[in-house]
């Protein structure tokens, strides 16, 4: 292979491409001749179209898997299809725990439940009664309804003081 000290301009540039289709054979017979006499003349072309005569060819190598690969592959796959078809779903694994247990224990269990939820629950299931504080609310409901009566009053108390203030005024002009 060329040593990569110097650029890739050793080969000339114009020639670059010629020189791939040149390799491939396929270059009209003109340009094949003039690549011909140039490559007799130009040592880094030469070069360089001996470095892609090893190179070129690594690129189209057949890369498919050998068949030790396909076999290991095959025998993988049916090993987890197996695996897969032999595996049963969750809701019949617990299927299987309820169909042992017969059923007077399963009713025994209910109604253990049902007594939990109605002892527990008596709380949350009841009205509440009166509140003990309705006595103190009976007491103030009166003084609420008469209450325009003391804003009343206070409107007189303001009229006085309106009707001093006015004659205070009166006897100063």
């Amino acid at each position: 292979m060329v040593l990569r000290d110097k650029p890739a301009a050793k080969s000339c540039q114009s020639l670059a491409e010629d020189l791939v289709l040149y390799y491939y054979g396929e270059l009209s017979e003109s340009a094949r001749r003039n690549c011909e006499a140039h490559l007799n003349d130009c040592q880094a072309c030469r070069a360089t179209l001996a470095e892609m005569s090893q190179l070129l060819p690594l690129t189209v190598a057949d890369d498919a898997p050998p068949q030790a690969f396909w076999n290991d592959y095959s025998r993988e796959m049916r090993r987890k299809l197996e695996s897969a078809t032999e595996r049963q779903s969750w809701w019949r694994t617990a299927g299987a725990l309820f169909r042992s247990t017969p059923l007077p224990a399963l009713a025994t269990g209910a109604v253990l439940l049902l007594v939990l939820a109605l002892t527990l629950g008596r709380g949350f299931w009841q009205t509440p009664g009166p509140a003990p504080d309705d006595e103190s609310l009976m007491e103030v409901l009166p003084i609420a309804e008469r209450l325009d009566f003391f804003s009343n009053m206070e409107l007189l108390d303001n009229m006085e003081l309106l009707e001093m203030l006015s004659s205070q005024a009166n006897g100063d002009a």
